[in-house]
């Protein structure tokens, strides 16, 4: 039987692995992150990201395709050690301009289990979501899909837990609220009960966004939230000439984007405007 202050100090070690859990999905920081392409992931200077302020990379699952199980992982090792935390970003209804019907239990089943297997990875610090929408659906088939895609983001979300309770699991989502069951088949309720933050897809070109339109996108998500964060979500460069934004006015745009105080910034992507300095944000 064991004595009075070993269970003493079981239940304190028990209580320190808890708080550690939940401040991983629960911490009170702005967090600042980029979307790393697979060609891009070994051009990736952690050095120069971790003195600009960047504590997240969101790593493209297609580095699968060029790197093994050890290089990641030593590359997700090496971001660590100079406190950025790297997520898996995962394709699900659609990969490759293909969409993927989520009433098929065979595909929402391998899709769980490459999910899974991200989420062994070494020192990975979160799963992120992108097309986590079926689009074309015919109305009369609108709540079967949006049933299909808010089922697996329940079981999946849910595994994932199961399977490594210190993952912050996030996704992505469109920004108009009040059609997302209508054209995108999403219960955002859903959603932002079970991930820990959502990104609105606010790209500039996109609906002719700008800052205001941004801002305005993460509080209407903030508001109606049943739970996630929200993060904003930033293009580097320009659609219409596929060239970086000069930094002066990406600066800019981060420091107007930043005084709505989203929980963090995603940035779509690394490889062209590395320099912003999210230290000197006021």
């Amino acid at each position: 039987m064991l004595n009075r202050k070993t269970v003493i100090a079981i239940m304190i070690l028990a209580s320190l692995f808890a708080v550690s859990a939940v401040s991983a999905q629960n911490d009170t920081g702005t967090h600042y992150g980029y979307c790393v392409l697979a060609e891009d992931m070994d051009k990736v200077d952690f050095n120069n990201l971790a003195k600009h302020g960047v504590t997240d990379l969101f790593l493209d699952y297609r580095c699968m395709d060029t790197h093994d199980k050890a290089q990641v992982e030593k590359w997700i090792a090496d971001a660590k050690s100079k406190g950025i935390s790297v997520h898996m970003l995962a394709q699900i209804f659609n990969d490759d301009e293909k969409w993927y019907n989520p009433t098929n239990q065979s595909f929402v089943d391998a899709k769980i289990k490459e999910l899974k297997d991200y989420a062994s990875f070494k020192d990975i610090a979160g799963i992120h979501m992108n097309y986590m929408r079926y689009e074309g659906a015919k109305s009369a088939e609108n709540d079967k899909y949006t049933q299909a895609i808010s089922d697996f983001t329940v079981n999946a979300t849910g595994a994932l837990r199961k399977a490594n309770p210190n993952l912050i699991i996030s996704s992505d989502v469109m920004p108009e609220y009040n059609q997302l069951k209508e054209k995108y088949c999403t219960d955002y309720d859903i959603i932002s009960k079970n991930f820990d933050f959502v990104v609105p897809l606010t790209y500039f070109g996109n609906n002719n966004e700008n800052d205001t339109f941004i801002v305005d996108t993460v509080a209407c998500l903030a508001d109606h939230s049943k739970g996630a964060k929200v993060w904003a979500n930033v293009q580097t460069f320009d659609n219409a000439t596929q060239t970086p934004i000069s930094l002066k006015e990406m600066n800019s745009k981060i420091q107007n984007i930043s005084e709505a105080n989203p929980d963090g910034i995603f940035l779509f992507r690394y490889g062209l405007n590395e320099d912003i300095d999210f230290n000197n944000l006021k």
